[in-house]
This record gives C-alpha cells, sequence and structure tokens, in this order.
C-alpha cells in the first residue's frame, strides 16, 4: 500500500456543521492507516489503492480548494458529497465570500483509513492544522490561538452510482 500524506488548508466550521455519524457500532477495521512517507502533489496523494479512503481525500481536495479561493469556487465540491452535505458545505462558502475570509498555509492529513461500522462505512482520519490559517481581507487570522491544531475526523463513506462519496460525519479535537 503505498503511504502519503496530504497537504490541503481547512477550517472547522464546515466540518462540524454536518450531521454527527458517531463510532457507535464499530464493527470491524479495514486495511491499515495511509501514513506519510514523503511530500507529494495533491493529485498523487487523492490517488489511494482503497476507494473510500480515495473518496475522502477528494473531498478534502474540493473543501481546501473552496476554502482557499474564499468560497467562489465551489463546482468542485457535488461531486465529492451528497445533496445534504454540499448544501451545509455551500453554506460555509456564502460565509467565507460575505465575510471576506480565505484560507491560507496547509492541513497536513497524518493517517486516513476505512472502519465498518453498524451505519455504513467510515473514513477516520488525523489531520494537523498548525500550518493553516483562516483570516480576513486584511490577512489577519480569525480563529483564536488557542484553537486545537490535531483533528480526528470520522467521515461516512456512501457507494453511489459508481463510486463513493462523503456523507458527512464528526470532527473533533484530539490527540492522534
Amino acid at each position: 500500500m503505498r503511504m502519503r500524506n496530504l497537504a490541503l488548508t481547512a477550517t472547522l466550521l464546515p466540518i462540524t456543521m454536518l450531521t454527527g455519524c458517531g463510532t457507535d457500532g464499530v464493527a470491524a477495521a479495514a486495511p491499515a492507516a495511509h501514513r506519510a512517507a514523503k511530500p507529494a502533489t495533491l493529485a498523487e496523494e487523492a490517488a489511494t489503492d482503497d476507494p473510500v479512503v480515495n473518496a475522502y481525500y477528494t473531498y478534502r481536495i474540493a473543501l481546501d480548494v473552496m476554502m482557499r479561493s474564499g468560497g467562489s469556487r465551489t463546482r468542485q465540491l457535488e461531486p465529492a458529497m451528497t445533496p445534504k452535505m454540499y448544501q451545509a458545505i455551500s453554506a460555509q462558502a456564502r460565509y467565507f465570500r460575505t465575510k471576506k475570509l480565505h484560507n491560507t498555509g496547509t492541513t497536513k492529513v497524518i493517517w486516513a483509513k476505512r472502519t465498518l461500522a453498524s451505519n455504513g462505512v467510515l473514513v477516520s482520519a488525523c489531520y494537523d492544522t498548525s500550518a493553516a490559517r483562516t483570516v480576513n481581507s486584511r490577512g489577519r487570522s480569525v480563529l483564536p490561538n488557542t484553537t486545537p491544531t490535531r483533528w480526528l475526523d470520522q467521515m461516512r463513506v456512501l457507494p453511489q452510482q459508481s463510486h463513493w462519496i462523503v456523507d458527512g460525519g464528526t470532527t473533533t479535537p484530539a490527540d492522534c
């Protein structure tokens, strides 16, 4: 299995807006986590041998593009997520446009793995936001200095036609 890390920008507000999927009923773990080995381009990082984990990376890249653009680029979001999640992320994009916010720096996915649960397939991923910032039009950070920098995503991933898409989940601060 090829190991990767993912560099992208993000804030946590759009993730916390999503419906929680929880971690109840975890039945079995799938392949080992994809761990960071060396920096690569976003396109290389998105291509994994696991289509479920690949769906999560596609979602993160689409979210990154939206956040870096200040909410103006949302077209890439729709094929990566369910309509309900797209609606929530589109609201976040409107908020970014209204407040003239955008992201700088990078968020690094430390690892991502698939887990089977009673309510579907989850992708658990740990990422670090220490190099990422959300700034206003003057370039000033809008997040408090006390904002945690390590986060655990628990995203539900669903099959749709011939590919997998992200359906929502939870993000919590974690020492991962």
